[in-house]
């Protein structure tokens, strides 16, 4: 005797068993666009302005931030340090070290510039790298690589390069907008997005224009400028990013408050906006 066993075929979303997490990145103000009468009431406005965080904290500010952050409950998302490489050895101050301490066991990321000394090489480059990453990882931090115009590593690229040629798996980069469009030749913003997929960890923003040359056109406030904001978070959406996104208010024409206000309101636009299109 046969005994036929029906077949149940069990119909079910694809994503079951699968989280999916909608693209939302924040927005955190960067240290030098929270000029405020103090380093208590400058944290104390930016949560009341809607933030949840600060990012890129100087060292020298960074144990007076953290103790006002987790005071306010508010992220400590990113110490800026600077490093300096040459022809045969490189280097870092003892701030650098003492921040890293600093932020042990917190989710914080030490953005990391490296700057021009004497002759600087790419080999000296990838030692200080793995040098600060080994540092960092004892304290259970990451580290990415922040491009600036003028310094060894100016270049996303660049910093792209060196941040995989370290094989270090605590280390990134973190595109930065206006260092971006002042390059000369500038790189393809799509292809640079895409080609830094896996190491892009976080990113900065600002209003721009487009075909800017210097910092007035290139860091503006954010509700303003040619750049396509909307068209740089689908870049980054579909590039896989999911990291946080600094506002770079260097040399900001409007006052503290009125800065962050307009680009809480102008993100949130934004958003509303890539939501809305494909």
């Amino acid at each position: 005797m046969v005994r036929i066993v029906p077949l149940v075929i069990l119909l079910s979303s694809p994503c079951i068993g699968a989280e999916q997490v909608a693209f939302k990145p924040s927005l955190y103000p960067f240290r030098n666009g929270v000029k405020f009468e103090s380093i208590d009431a400058g944290v104390t406005a930016v949560k009341e302005l809607g933030f949840t965080g600060i990012s890129s904290i100087y060292p020298r500010d960074a144990a007076a931030f953290k103790q006002a952050c987790d005071r306010e409950g508010l992220e400590f998302i990113s110490a800026y340090c600077s490093s300096k490489v040459h022809a045969d050895s490189h280097e870092y101050g003892p701030e650098v070290v003492e921040t890293i301490k600093l932020l042990k066991d917190t989710d914080a990321l030490i953005e990391l510039n490296v700057q021009r000394g004497k002759n600087p090489n790419d080999e000296q480059a990838v030692k200080l790298v793995r040098e600060i990453a080994d540092l960092a990882a004892e304290s259970g931090l990451k580290v990415v690589l922040y491009p600036h115009d003028g310094f060894h590593i100016s270049r996303f690229d660049h910093a792209v390069q060196i941040a995989r040629a370290s094989k270090r798996d605590n280390v990134g980069v973190i595109f930065n907008l206006c260092h971006f469009l002042k390059e000369r030749p500038r790189a393809d913003l799509e292809a640079s997005i895409a080609g830094a997929k896996g190491v892009l960890w976080a990113a900065s923003t600002c209003g721009a224009d487009t075909e800017g040359n210097n910092w007035k056109t290139l860091i503006q406030p954010l509700d303003q400028g040619s750049f396509d904001q909307v068209n740089f978070l689908r870049l980054l959406r579909d590039g896989g990013f999911n990291g946080p996104v600094g506002l770079q208010c260097y040399n900001a024409s409007l006052p503290a408050n009125e800065n962050l206000s307009r680009a809480h309101q102008a993100w949130k636009g934004f958003l509303d906006e890539l939501k809305s299109t494909p």
